[in-house]
């Protein structure tokens, strides 16, 4: 069994853009979803990648990659590839494992599977090397990650993944963001800066919703073992009161 070692951990925080034809934006599928990486002309525009370390609280410089920079999809995976790989390194294959993991809205559903698709599609490397370096990440999707955060009075025990919309009410102080699909349009018109600046917001705010979801949870747990010790101290109370009722009598 490996162990994993926290000083050891990075977690990378990531969103991708992509764009699907005119023809196919009224697409119906089971997941809802209009982007499906194995059709003709469906494409991952690219995306921003932000590691942090969590035992140190601390950041790397976002680093992000383009199909207008690289010219094809082909390039960007080979680049997104290589980069995962980089990560890798120094903390695979070793005595004292460490462990990358990914982090970001959606991720499980969307992101991770279309770069699987995608990566095997161009070849960028072997199809089990392509799985070892994507799903050898953990994964913290932040919309299934927050449900235990959210109140469920009607139905208790059921239990489903969060919105956008949800997280960023419940987190962001009800910051708003368009739409993936505006991406589409941006990308017909030429607007590249808006979609490079669009999707390092969403990253900001990815991690962002993370740290307050993890300073809620704190909060909750110091709350839990405040109420703890006042229980504790009043049945020590009680235990007192009755030996010192047994000594009087």
């Amino acid at each position: 069994m490996l162990k994993f070692f926290p000083d050891k951990t990075k977690v990378i925080f990531l969103d991708l853009e992509y764009f699907v034809p005119e023809q196919d934006r009224k697409r119906q599928s089971t997941s809802g979803m209009m982007f499906n990486p194995s059709l003709p002309g469906h494409k991952v525009l690219g995306g921003v990648f932000m590691t942090y370390y969590p035992m140190l609280d601390k950041c790397d410089k976002p680093f992000s990659v383009w199909e207008w920079e690289c010219q094809c999809e082909q390039q960007v995976m080979v680049k997104l590839f290589q980069y995962l790989e980089k990560h890798w390194k120094g903390i695979e294959f070793k005595e004292q494992m460490g462990s990358l993991m990914l982090s970001g809205i959606g991720i499980s559903h969307s992101d991770i599977p279309s770069l699987n698709a995608k990566m095997n599609e161009h070849q960028v490397g072997s199809p089990e090397r392509i799985f070892d370096v994507l799903y050898g990440c953990r994964q913290i999707d932040l919309s299934v990650a927050a449900f235990c955060q959210f109140s469920s009075k009607k139905h208790k025990y059921f239990t489903y993944t969060k919105t956008k919309s949800d997280l960023y009410q419940k987190y962001l102080e009800g910051k708003r963001m368009e739409s993936g699909t505006s991406v589409w349009d941006l990308y017909d018109a030429g607007k590249y800066a808006e979609i490079e600046a669009r999707t390092q917001e969403e990253v900001a705010d990815s991690f962002a919703i993370y740290k307050s979801m993890s300073d809620l949870k704190r909060s909750h747990s110091n709350k839990l073992e405040r109420l703890a010790k006042i229980d504790r101290d009043r049945l020590n109370q009680l235990d007192e009161g009755a030996t010192q009722e047994i000594i009087t009598l």
